[in-house]
């Protein structure tokens, strides 16, 4: 038969009656045979779902044509995404139905169809539900996508928090098919980083990528699927503090939960509450929530079904509006109510002053703008999660099956990663105190793995811009801290605030204190001969039997570069101190920093002079105060006036431009593949 026929949408029988979900059995125990509805819902599904077919994929949307006078609707646009999830949701009918929807193929065939759709595409999101369903529809390993999103993470860019909780998913389907671990982890742990105290997610990693005054904004989408992509995490790893973060988050949005069931827009990341409550969409109340509390409570979390029920009754009893949200006639449950409201003015609005001050809110927006409209169109992944939502019981539980423990007996335990930075001046600062910074130098002296230690100050932000092996040096650190105190001032100044200042010099001084206490071997390099000599001999006095693997003075040849590297590397040193001015100390690390086989690597620019005596710091309560620049203009007013000025006037400049929003980061030297495109979330 024809599956664009549109007797075959008469004609079609529920094939709940015979052979029910067990996902449906949750709703047993709730009153106004909400089960019954639901297993409606998914026949609704399958005789819409249809229509929406376009030669291969799937359109955009389909849209009432005259909502006052019929409910006959047109399709518009195509999009792949939707292809992917409807492939997602009709594997789990039967065969007839899935030809019927997807255009005469079965859901693996059509599933394999979209991957070289996805191979030309440049949406991430495409590529990781694409991945996704090729694994777990068609059982195939799409290998060139797979590799695509590796780029994508690798990259020195944001991602959305939406397309980093596919790649987890996608890459958990694939484990079975092929050696997908790195990017599992490399992705999960990227969301786990970005999780707020509250337990909500913020819209882009990092948050600041979303600009000054939606940094502390979190969508709906936003939520449930890093509910889901960590829910599933922890079964296939056994990692319970996965299944904690998954759990904190669906605790806060079913908390926010509306009186009528309704799954709340955006919420506040920074302490958990609603930013803006409207829209409100049909998918969020029959399908995104329930898939990911389901999936939660598989894995073994906290059971939220009175909070699932009382979201799909929403559908039914809206106060919102009296008309209907479910639409029989055409197949179709229309999109959502919403505000009768200028260019989402009310969202603008809310973010701006709840940026300002968490809760606050101007009071008559809700009478102003009251939410009395429905959007009568219909997008096929909001079907496509239906049937996904409600018949993929067991799914969750078959990640840990005994065929993925054979492949990988190996369970990897999360690498911390610095991706819940801050995005400030196009760089990346690590929000991390002394403590911190220290604690990760011990794990990678423990683990030998590398970790290359930057510091940024009001000179450095200023000087970056014009000075391309500075910018390089600063991105390509593995931690980048604030050194000065104006970039902390800054950063508070501009809603990313920074803890507090960590020195390049204080970390200098704790790592030798470290070094001292548990063994580890120092080498110093840079400064002159004789400054040298007497830095050691101060060491020493300060740190008896501080082992000194090796040094050499910073006064060496470009050619001697390569005999003084394989003397780092034979010295078998811990730590490699580089007390060098730029750019000499950037073009030795980008030149041997992969070959010295030293696990930490701070360049500490001036402090050997400080700590040999040579020069003087200024005093503690100067520091204190951030006013150390002072201290050195007494010491050299002829040398530092000008600079300081002309300085610190720029930086200003540049701390009054990134009030507007933060400036795109900056790219490393390193060309990478960076995937634009639709970054509109799946509501």
């Amino acid at each position: 038969m024809d599956p664009h026929d549109a007797s075959t949408h008469k004609t079609h029988q529920p094939f709940m009656q015979d052979d029910p979900p067990a996902r449906l059995d949750v709703l047993q125990s709730h009153t106004k045979n909400l089960r019954e509805r639901t297993a409606r819902l998914v026949s609704l599904a399958l005789r819409g779902l249809p229509q929406m077919y376009a030669d291969g994929s799937f359109v955009h949307t389909v849209r009432a044509v005259h909502p006052d006078m019929d409910m006959s609707v047109r399709p518009e646009g195509e999009n792949l995404r939707y292809a992917a999830i409807v492939a997602l949701g009709a594997a789990f009918v039967d065969h007839d139905d899935q030809r019927r929807i997807l255009g005469g193929r079965n859901a693996a065939e059509f599933a394999r169809s979209i991957v070289g759709l996805a191979a030309l595409s440049e949406d991430t999101g495409a590529i990781a539900l694409t991945a996704w369903a090729a694994a777990e529809v068609a059982g195939f390993h799409a290998a060139d996508l797979f590799a695509r999103l590796r780029a994508v993470l690798a990259a020195n860019e944001p991602v959305s928090t939406v397309e980093c909780a596919w790649t987890v998913i996608a890459a958990l389907a694939a484990r079975h098919l092929a050696d997908t671990d790195d990017l599992c982890l490399a992705a999960a742990n990227r969301l786990r980083l970005a999780q707020s105290p509250s337990g909500l997610f913020p819209h882009m990693l990092p948050a600041e990528a979303s600009g000054r005054f939606r940094a502390h904004v979190g969508c709906f989408a936003d939520q449930v699927y890093p509910i889901q992509a960590l829910a599933r995490f922890s079964v296939a790893y056994g990692d319970k503090a996965a299944l904690a973060a998954a759990d904190s988050c669906a605790a806060r949005i079913c908390a926010c939960q509306g009186p009528a069931g309704q799954w709340w827009w955006h919420y506040d990341t920074r302490d958990g509450t609603v930013v803006e409550g409207y829209p409100v969409y049909s998918v969020h109340q029959h399908a995104m929530a329930p898939m990911a509390l389901l999936d939660l409570a598989e894995a073994g979390g906290h059971d939220h079904r009175q909070a699932i029920g009382s979201g799909l009754m929403w559908l039914y009893e809206h106060p919102e509006v009296s008309g209907d949200l479910i639409c029989e006639e055409s197949g179709v449950i229309w999109r959502k109510v919403g505000r009768r409201e200028p260019a989402k003015a009310v969202r603008k609005i809310s973010a701006v002053t709840t940026a300002l001050s968490p809760g606050l809110h101007l009071s008559g927006l809700e009478a102003i703008f009251p939410p009395t409209r429905i959007d009568y169109e219909c997008r096929p992944y909001e079907l496509g999660w239906l049937l996904y939502a409600w018949l993929s019981g067991g799914v969750v539980q078959k990640l840990r099956g005994d065929e993925t423990v054979r492949i990988h007996a190996r369970a990897p335990q999360p690498v911390a990663q610095n991706d819940n930075r801050r995005l400030l001046f196009g760089l990346y600062i690590d929000p991390l105190r002394m403590e911190e910074v220290v604690e990760r130098c011990r794990a990678a002296l423990t683990a030998r793995s590398p970790l290359l230690l930057g510091v940024l100050n009001a000179a450095k932000v200023v000087k970056l811009r014009k000075d391309p092996a500075l910018r390089t040096s600063l991105l390509e650190c593995d931690l980048l801290l604030a050194d000065g105190q104006s970039v902390v001032w800054a950063s508070k100044l501009l809603g990313r605030p920074l803890p507090e200042r960590v020195t390049g010099i204080d970390i200098f001084e704790r790592l030798l204190g470290l070094a001292h206490r548990e063994g580890w071997s120092i080498y110093l390099l840079g400064a002159k001969p004789d400054v040298l000599r007497t830095l050691e001999e101060r060491l020493q006095e300060r740190y008896p039997g501080l082992k000194i693997a090796g040094r050499n003075d910073g006064y060496f040849a470009d050619e001697d570069g390569s005999r003084i590297a394989a003397d780092i590397r034979k010295s078998g040193a811990d730590m490699l101190f580089l007390g060098m001015s730029s750019p000499k100390k950037e073009i030795f690390l980008g030149s041997f920093k992969d070959s010295l086989d030293v696990p930490v690597l701070h360049g500490v620019g001036g402090s050997f002079d400080i700590l040999a005596g040579i020069t003087k710091r200024a005093p503690v309560g100067w520091q204190r105060f951030g006013m150390e620049w002072a201290f050195r203009l007494l010491q050299e007013p002829r040398r530092m006036a000008w600079r300081y000025l002309s300085t610190n006037a720029e930086f200003l400049l540049l701390t009054a431009r990134e009030f507007f929003g933060p400036s795109p980061p900056f790219r490393g030297a390193v060309t990478h593949v960076v995937l634009q495109g639709n970054r509109e979330p799946l509501q």
